[in-house]
């Protein structure tokens, strides 16, 4: 159950970022301006997130499989 967890929760927030990340770039590209940086800072503190989820998930798992 542990593992569709966090599985679910790890791409959904992939494909969220995905969708944010493409509407930017075209809105981006129709108005001729450059890409807000505000969505180049969620991009990096989301990788930053999904790396802590996926490293809890592997240490939880990790510890309870040792005792």
């Amino acid at each position: 159950m542990k593992d569709w967890t966090v599985l679910t929760l790890a791409l959904g927030l992939m494909g969220l970022l995905l969708v944010i990340t493409i509407g930017d770039f075209y809105v981006a590209l129709e108005e001729k301006r450059p890409v807000d940086e505000s969505v180049i800072n969620l991009l990096s503190m989301a990788v930053t997130g999904i790396v802590g989820i996926v490293a809890g998930y592997v240490t939880g798992k990790s510890n309870s499989e040792g005792q």
